[in-house]
């Protein structure tokens, strides 16, 4: 709640002076760091980190299979922000995030960011948007990782900000409908094909 400042009109003290009054000479405070009972401005809390920047794996022994991906994904047109969608819920892109990442950072003098956004909780995916295209700007490209977008919709907003996607399918255990619906919800154009992943033993990444 903040104190008003402004004594002109006919709300000012009498004349003659107000014994509480400011002293002359003596700076008043500024209407926008006044909190009732505390002179001083309040610190913003910092906002604490909601989704991660992935350090890309060795680009050693990289498999003539991720060589020929990077050379689809990057040929049939240009793009400087990719999404990666799994097509189901239960499923993860991170591999072939890391992947991309990894080949990509061969032929490009800037490395390419990689950002883990599985998990992204409501609210924070605006933030999430801004950074990226704040680092696209920069000349910089970015790949981003998120949940199937029918388990967590937070991840439509980032899908539908990049520049493109790729579609990750779980080997073995498709469920087209599900491929199906995630296609329509960030929109079948956008997506520069889709890659098929052969899922970890007992874990999601």
């Amino acid at each position: 709640m903040f104190e008003p400042t402004d004594n002109s009109g006919g709300g000012g003290p009498p004349r003659g002076g107000d014994g509480n009054g400011a002293k002359p000479g003596q700076a008043r405070p500024r209407p926008w760091s006044v909190v009732r009972g505390t002179p001083a401005p309040v610190p913003l809390a910092p906002e604490e980190p909601v989704y991660n920047e992935v350090a890309p794996g060795s680009s050693e022994q990289i498999p003539r299979e991720l060589l020929h991906l990077w050379t689809v994904l990057t040929q049939k047109e240009k793009w400087s922000s990719l999404v990666v969608v799994p097509a189901q819920p239960g499923a993860s892109g991170m591999d072939a995030a890391r992947a991309i990442v990894a080949v990509g950072s061969q032929y490009r003098e800037k490395p390419i960011r990689l950002i883990d956004a599985e998990g992204l909780p409501p609210g924070v995916a605006s933030r999430l948007v801004r950074d990226m295209k704040a680092y696209v700007e920069q000349g910089g490209m970015v790949v981003v990782c998120i949940d199937s977008v029918l388990s967590n919709p937070v991840g439509v907003e980032v899908a539908l900000s990049a520049e493109r996607a790729l579609l990750c399918v779980p080997l073995g255990s498709t469920q087209f409908s599900a491929a199906r619906h995630t296609l329509e919800l960030i929109g079948k154009a956008r997506f520069l094909g889709s890659v098929t992943l052969q899922q970890r033993v007992g874990s999601k990444k």
